[in-house]
């Protein structure tokens, strides 16, 4: 049976990536990670698909480990932050606002960063998955990451898929990723960055049809 990582973003748990992983158990040995684990870690444990977004996915593209045949990147990004000549992310200052305050008002931090995730949907509560030391370093990640110069080199097939009202990483960002990956199919939807939570059924059908996972065995 082939392999599947699936990896959560920033301020995310385990619970938050599992009914992506129990979508894709019928054909997949699959292993749930969350991004502040692999960050803490530095090493992408080796598996033949990679599912993730946002943070997780510029850490799968940095650590790409080469057993990885097959990426979906929802609601990610080369780089978090826009520079001159990259419109395609947010401004650093918000980083650095965040990070400062994460210390003195963690909750407040959070509620606004889940209002932004799930709009245009009510936010859910949410499960952050990291200790504040981990979210800290997460958010300096985002600040610093920039995997642009890597992109072209991702030879293996890649799955984009985007919201178009998305408000934590703009839609632009997947367009640029598209016109620069060798092998890319993009998805837009109208919709905001938590896609996995608000178009679930939607979303796993085209995961699992881009995969194309060979079925399981009757005696399995």
């Amino acid at each position: 049976m082939k392999s599947a990582l699936v990896i959560s973003g920033w301020a995310h748990g385990i619970e938050a990536i599992r009914p992506l992983g129990e979508a894709l158990s019928d054909g997949f040995d699959v292993q749930l990670l969350t991004g502040a684990q692999l960050l803490a870690e530095r090493r992408m444990p080796a598996a033949e698909c990679i599912v993730t977004g946002s943070m997780g996915g510029l850490l799968a593209m940095e650590l790409l480990p080469a057993t990885c045949r097959k990426l979906v990147l929802i609601s990610s990004t080369a780089r978090f932050c826009a520079t001159d000549g990259y419109p395609c992310g947010t401004q650093e200052r918000i980083l650095q606002r965040m990070i400062h305050q994460l210390q003195r008002h963690p909750e407040a931090v959070l509620e606004e960063f889940y209002r932004n995730v799930h709009f245009p949907h009510p936010a859910p509560e949410c499960d952050p998955g990291a200790p504040l030391e981990a979210l800290a370093a997460g958010l300096e990640y985002l600040r610093d990451a920039d995997l642009r110069v890597k992109v072209p080199s991702i030879g293996i097939p890649v799955l984009l898929m985007h919201g178009t009202r998305d408000r934590i990483i703009p839609a632009a960002a997947a367009e640029w990723l598209h016109a620069r990956l060798p092998d890319s199919q993009l998805q837009l939807y109208d919709d905001g960055h938590a896609l996995p939570a608000h178009r679930f059924e939607e979303l796993a059908g085209a995961i699992r049809a881009f995969l194309n996972p060979a079925p399981r065995p009757a005696n399995d």
